[in-house]
C-alpha cells in the first residue's frame, strides 16, 4: 500500500507541468485535483520507469526518495488544491469581483511554482541515480514529451489565426 502513494506522489512529481499545461491550454477552469489519481497516469509513471530499466537498487533510492518528500509533497499539492478552491469559490460568488480573482490566482500560480520546484528537484536527483545509458533514453522520452507539448502548442497557435 504504501508503494501506491509513493507511485502516485512520482506521478504527480513527473507529470504535474504536463498536467498543468494542458489543463491551461485545453480548459482554464479544469481543476488538476480532478486530474490526479486515475489508472492513466499509474500506468504512464510504469512505463516511464520501465523504459528506464531501473536495477533494484535505484528502485529502492526512488522509493526512499518519494518518502522522504511526500510530506512536502502532500503539503504543496493541499495548497494548490485549496488555492484553485478558494479561485473558484471567488468566481461563483462574484464573478465580476476582479481584484480578488486576480489575487487568489496569484496564489495559485504561487502554489504552482512551489510544486514546480518540487519536480525540479525530483529530475535532478533522477537523473543523479542514473547511468549514461539511462540518460539517455530519459533524454529521448523528454524530447518526444517535449515534441508532444509543441504539438499543442503549436495547434492553439494556428487557432488563433
Amino acid at each position: 500500500m504504501k508503494w501506491k502513494s509513493l507511485i502516485l506522489s512520482a506521478i504527480a512529481l513527473i507529470g504535474f507541468n504536463a498536467l498543468y499545461a494542458q489543463d491551461a491550454a485545453t480548459s482554464p477552469s479544469a481543476s488538476t485535483g480532478e486530474k490526479w489519481g486515475g489508472s492513466h497516469h499509474h500506468h504512464h509513471l510504469g512505463f516511464f520507469f520501465k523504459e528506464l530499466n531501473l536495477t533494484d537498487a535505484q528502485k529502492q533510492q526512488l522509493k526512499q526518495y518519494f518518502s522522504d518528500n511526500k510530506p512536502a509533497f502532500k503539503s504543496n499539492m493541499l495548497n494548490l488544491l485549496k488555492a484553485k478552491q478558494a479561485v473558484t469559490t471567488a468566481m461563483e460568488k462574484n464573478p465580476i469581483d476582479e481584484t480578488t480573482i486576480r489575487s487568489l490566482s496569484a496564489n495559485v500560480e504561487s502554489a504552482h511554482t512551489e510544486l514546480t520546484v518540487q519536480h525540479a528537484k525530483f529530475h535532478a536527483f533522477l537523473v543523479s541515480i542514473l547511468t549514461t545509458e539511462q540518460k539517455q533514453t530519459l533524454t529521448t522520452l523528454e524530447q518526444k514529451r517535449d515534441a508532444k507539448l509543441q504539438e499543442h502548442i503549436s495547434h492553439f497557435g494556428q487557432s488563433e489565426s
